[in-house]
C-alpha cells in the first residue's frame, strides 16, 4: 500500500512539474503594444525600445525567424525601416520573447481592422 502510495504522489509531482514548465515556456511569450515614441531605435538586427511609458528601454534581438509586419502583413527590412523613421503609426505590436530577449514579430500599425 506504500508502494502505492508513493508512487501516486511521485506521479502527481511530475505532473506538476511538467503542467509548470509548459505554463512558464507560454508565460516567456507576450505581446506589447507600444507607441511610436517608444521603439527608440530600429535595425535589422535589433531594437530598442520602452514596453510602457515609464519602463525603462531594453534590447531586443531580431532572429532569422522574427517577422516583420505592416498591419499583419509581411514587409522587407526596408519597409520596415520607412516605417520606423516616418514614425507615423499609432501603435506598433512587439511580439516578445522574453526569456531569449528576442522578438517574434514587429507588427508597425497594429491589426488590420483596429482603431487605436
Amino acid at each position: 500500500m506504500k508502494t502505492i502510495a508513493i508512487t501516486a504522489g511521485l506521479l502527481s509531482g511530475m505532473i506538476s512539474i511538467s503542467a509548470s514548465c509548459h505554463a512558464d515556456a507560454l508565460m516567456n511569450n507576450a505581446e506589447y503594444h507600444i507607441s511610436v515614441a517608444n521603439l527608440q531605435t530600429f535595425s535589422g538586427s535589433a531594437v530598442v525600445a520602452r514596453l510602457c511609458d515609464s519602463c525603462e528601454a531594453q534590447t531586443f534581438t531580431l532572429t532569422s525567424n522574427t517577422r516583420l509586419l505592416e498591419y499583419e502583413r509581411d514587409i522587407d527590412l526596408q519597409r520596415a525601416s520607412e516605417l520606423y523613421l516616418r514614425k507615423n503609426m499609432s501603435v506598433i505590436f512587439l511580439g516578445v520573447d522574453r526569456a531569449a530577449a528576442t522578438l517574434d514579430y514587429i507588427n508597425f500599425g497594429g491589426h488590420a481592422t483596429a482603431n487605436y
